[in-house]
């Protein structure tokens, strides 16, 4: 009795030295113990005489079982049975070896439930509470409760040793004026087994291998779910709904650019990640989605396109790509500021207007003047010849006309209402081809002059009066816009 008392004590102070173990109970629901059990009835007061273990009433075999089961991390419902025979009872009365049976029903509180102590380690001690009945040969059936304390030691995987004191209380009982006392201590130690499988999602893997025991899942993924069939957990996937790569966490790369479709601007075309997935054809850092011109290098303030003459105009938009100008005039120069580009000014170094093609034209006096002399032009009557009193008007007109080569001309005849209209139509159209000749003679180059006639259909003053016929007698002379 002495070296099972000595047994006890050691287990409990085992636990302080206890680290690692293969079990862990929230892992292995059922608990069997089977040991040697002790028996006393030398219970007083004080409980001084814990230790006196002549007193105690024990078997040589196996008297002592218990069937566990975890309802949680930190809590099991034990069955605990025991057999035995009893030789002393209180104050070492001897009754020469009698049976005894005890049962009880006890809720047990693990230390080892990862919150207190680690679950996975050695030292598994506990305490509990319950009731119970106990019979003894020649004796009453008693009811009892109790209280106790124990210690698990796991040595290899769910195999170990348990110790356990429990105190049993039972009423005590008066027989002829004298206190009879039914409770008693019960030690135990033996083997203990831990087995069983907790799956609590059903998936076929049980929870202590489980990554996510409360989920049902593959074996491939370590028992977690896998919607899309990838491989890859979908705690961990990124895109638990569609098949992916594990280098991409679950997502698919349609287009191989490593670059995650949900990630990539252009999953359909292989491109640069630094391009977010979108190719970039013209290497110049736009991607081509982007690129105005995808196939020429450009600058980003042009949406990819080039300026090669660096004007502010990209070269597509540029008339003049390789000059140098203005955005105003779409990219071209403009050398004689007259507001016509160069490539549409013919006179590029003299400004003009733009009604001229960018050439000078005469001053709104010399205008004038050529208006007042072509109106003086006097031809023989019914006839398109020239008199000689109207040549020095004309030459006054040549002498403008040449100072600006440049310039276009439109001659044009007409007349009054006498004779039919066909006749002076044909006589105004003679009259202007007469003034356009004798400009040619005079070295205008004839490219530049139109001659036209208008018959009597754009009079200025009233047939009526000989006055107003002398004035519908004319001819003009007009500056051809040439824009």
């Amino acid at each position: 009795m002495r070296n099972l008392a000595k047994f006890l004590t050691i287990g409990f102070v085992a636990l302080f030295f206890a680290q690692n173990s293969f079990a862990q109970s929230s892992t292995r629901p059922w608990l069997f113990d089977a040991g040697f059990s002790a028996v006393d009835f030398n219970v007083i007061d004080t409980f001084g005489d814990f230790f006196q273990t002549e007193t105690w009433n024990s078997s040589p075999v196996i008297s002592k079982f218990t069937l566990g089961h975890t309802l949680n991390p930190s809590l099991a419902l034990d069955l605990q049975l025991e057999a035995t025979r009893i030789h002393t009872l209180q104050e070492g009365v001897e009754v020469g070896g009698r049976g005894f049976f005890n049962g009880d029903l006890n809720l047990r509180y693990k230390f080892d439930n990862g919150y207190i102590i680690k679950e996975n380690s050695v030292g598994a001690p506990y305490i509990f509470a319950g009731a119970g009945a106990s019979y003894m040969s020649d004796d009453a059936t008693r009811f009892n409760a109790n209280v106790g304390l124990g210690l698990n030691l796991f040595l290899w995987r769910d195999f170990g040793l348990f110790v356990q004191t429990v105190y049993n209380y039972a009423p005590n009982e008066t027989e002829n004026n004298v206190d009879i006392k039914h409770s008693f201590f019960e030690h135990s130690a033996g083997l203990a087994l831990r087995f069983g499988i907790i799956d609590t999602d059903d998936d076929g893997i049980p929870d202590e291998e489980d990554a996510c025991p409360n989920e049902a899942g593959p074996a491939t993924t370590h028992g977690c779910p896998d919607k899309d069939g990838d491989g890859i957990p979908d705690k961990t996937d990124a895109c638990p709904d569609q098949p992916g790569l594990a280098s991409m966490n679950g997502c698919p790369d349609s287009d191989g650019d490593g670059v995650a479709d949900k990630d990539d601007k252009c999953p359909s075309e292989k491109g640069l990640k630094e391009m977010q997935g979108c190719p970039d054809r013209d290497a110049d850092g736009i991607a081509d989605k982007d690129d105005q011109c995808p196939d020429q290098k450009g600058l980003a303030q042009f949406n990819g396109c080039p300026d090669t003459d660096g004007d502010g105009v990209p070269d597509k938009s540029d008339a003049c790509p390789t000059q140098k100008g203005s955005p105003a005039l779409q990219g071209c120069p403009d050398r004689d500021g007259d507001g016509v580009a160069d490539n549409k000014d013919r006179c590029p170094d003299e400004a003009g207007p733009a009604s001229n093609g960018g050439c000078p034209i005469p001053k709104q006096e010399e205008i004038e003047k050529i208006n007042v002399q072509a109106h003086a032009i006097q031809f023989v009557t019914g006839s398109d010849k020239i008199q000689k009193s109207s040549y020095k008007l004309l030459d006054d007109i040549v002498a403008i006309m040449n100072k600006y080569p440049q310039t276009k001309w439109d001659i044009q005849g007409h007349t009054d209402n006498v004779g039919s209209d066909a006749s002076n139509q044909k006589l105004s159209e003679r009259r202007a081809a007469s003034v356009k000749k004798y400009f040619t003679d005079k070295g205008v180059n004839g490219d530049r002059m139109q001659s036209e006639g208008y018959g009597e259909t754009k009079p200025v003053a009233d047939n009526k009066t000989a006055a107003g016929r002398a004035q519908n007698r004319r001819t003009e002379i007009l500056l051809i816009q040439q824009e």
